[in-house]
């Protein structure tokens, strides 16, 4: 192998994180696609292409492959190295001047020039701002370029000095330009939603239709029609609720942060309208995440009556919608109410009457589980999460790691596989401090969604000082069927789920309690 092409060998596999290069039937090295992208990512085609045809001629001519470098190789591969990213400073610098020098020029042009002749200087930083579309006519982008630049003239003095009008005109711009991402963010997964299966519907409520499932095939012959028994499941119906989003935001308050924040952008790749990225990204998308993950979960819907004076005032986040847990509290009490000789819901429930405590919370969800594989077959191998309380999980793995201290838990807080099962526990923190838990697949726990994302109305409305952001859109999530969910509602959970709350309170029990001895 000559030497140039060893070193260039060496320097690709450091780049690739590999120490050897794949060999395909023929004995010759190739790089992997994965591989190729990253190269051509950084490199360009060119070189790619003639990497890879200079590596696998390596084979094609005997040669041994031994990219191993020597001490004073790699201090040359590592003065290249610098060398190279010295030269690409320079081409960068010399390219902003360019485009510095080009919009002067253009500048210029437009001017008649007088006997003095005129003198405009023009910084890379403020082109690079303009050519990401950011509009320095504008008070507030132009006291944040002058801040960035450091010049003395970026004097922040409050309200006067951010026009909201101005504000306004720029979150229109941004809204049309970006409006998928701003949805994506807006209305987007949260962490509960990854547990489910999402429909995207306009009705406001959906019911999944009549259904069966099989409970045999095989038999013997006869010479007749002698169609195999089925289980029947119960269609449950899943409601879909308006919500909207209303936040008056006042520059003035944030504008410092703002500078932060595009500081922090400028690292990486400036993106037009700053202070409209702070205000979404930074401050309504955590919130109305961490809003939407309660009230999907313990959510307990009130329809809003206007006061005496005729208007309305703003509700809770939890009585937006009916959250999940809340629905199959309402089915247990209901089920209890009705008592062991008449379950009406048709949900299995687990562990009635038993409180979890840290020294038997092991022991009886094992047991809970056991018993759905042992009575369901069908849920045996299916690969399912037990949706929990975090409270409830962290005090299992501690149970674990009293039980078993000798064994690391390899997966991880969010990713706690149950010995001998297909079940892995799945952190809700909309549950926290609920005290409990259920299980479904995938397929039967459901997020339902306005029709069409594109047609959500967001809207940024003038207030004098403020700018108020609104939205509106449809969601809801609830389950499909009710004999494919295992429950288990913590005892006094029931009272406080009337008022959407999640302390411990209340139970039952009837004849759907899977398995016996409180299991």
């Amino acid at each position: 192998m000559k030497k140039e092409f060893k070193m260039v060998a060496g320097w690709v596999m450091s780049v690739l994180g590999i120490t050897s290069f794949a060999k395909d039937n023929d004995g010759k090295l190739f790089l992997t696609e994965e591989q190729k992208a990253k190269l051509e990512k950084k490199y360009g085609q060119q070189f790619v292409d003639s990497f890879c045809a200079d590596l696998a001629n390596m084979e094609v001519e005997g040669e041994q492959v031994n990219i191993t470098l020597s001490a004073e190789e790699k201090l040359e591969l590592e003065a290249g190295r610098i060398e190279t990213a010295k030269l690409k400073a320079k081409i960068q610098a010399l390219e902003s001047e360019k485009t510095a020098f080009e919009a002067t020029i253009a500048k210029l042009e437009k001017k008649p020039a007088d006997a003095q002749g005129e003198k405009i200087e023009v910084s890379a930083f403020e082109q690079q701002l303009k050519k990401a579309g950011v509009d320095l006519s504008l008070k507030h982008n132009r006291f944040l370029a002058d801040y960035m630049q450091g010049k003395v003239s970026a004097a922040y003095s409050g309200d006067s000095t951010i026009d909201t009008q101005e504000l306004k005109q720029e979150f229109g711009k941004y809204v049309s330009s970006e409006r998928m991402d701003i949805l994506r963010g807006l209305f987007g997964q949260t962490e509960s939603t990854q547990y489910m299966t999402s429909i995207i519907t306009d009705k406001t409520e959906v019911r999944a239709s009549q259904a069966n499932i099989i409970g045999s095939v095989l038999q013997q012959f006869v010479p007749e029609w002698t169609p195999s028994g089925a289980a029947k499941f119960t269609p449950l119906t899943i409601k879909n609720f308006k919500h909207k989003l209303n936040v008056p935001i006042k520059p003035s308050d944030i504008m410092e942060d703002v500078i932060g924040f595009m500081y922090d952008e400028q690292a990486k790749q400036l993106q037009s309208m700053p202070i409209v990225r702070y205000i979404l990204w930074q401050l309504v998308f955590p919130k109305l995440d961490e809003e939407r993950e309660t009230a999907l979960a313990v959510g307990r819907y009130v329809e809003s009556q206007p006061g005496q004076d005729g208007h309305y005032t703003a509700s809770g986040p939890t009585e937006s919608m009916d959250g999940y847990l809340t629905q199959l509290a309402d089915k247990h009490a209901a089920d209890a109410e009705a008592g062991a000789d008449d379950p009406t819901s048709g949900i299995r429930w687990l562990l009635e009457g038993v409180t979890l405590t840290d020294e038997n919370i092991m022991e009886k969800i094992d047991a809970a589980v056991d018993a759905i594989a042992q009575n369901y077959p069908l849920y045996a191998k299916k690969k399912m999460f037990v949706h929990a309380d975090p409270n409830l999980i962290l005090k299992y793995q501690r149970a674990y790691r009293k039980e078993y201290p000798w064994l690391k838990n390899e997966d991880g807080d969010d990713r706690v596989k149950i010995d001998f099962s297909k079940f892995t526990f799945a952190q809700m923190e909309g549950m926290r401090g609920t005290g409990c838990f259920f299980i479904t697949p995938k397929e039967n726990f459901k997020h339902i969604m306005s029709h069409n994302p594109q047609n959500v109305t967001l809207r940024f409305v003038e207030n004098h000082y403020s700018v108020d952001i609104l939205g509106e859109w449809w969601e809801g999530t609830g389950f499909w069927m009710a004999e494919a969910i295992f429950a288990y509602i913590a005892p006094g959970f029931n009272e406080a789920a009337g008022d959407g709350g999640n302390e411990n309170a209340g139970g039952g029990s009837n004849e759907n309690t899977v398995g016996g001895d409180g299991v």
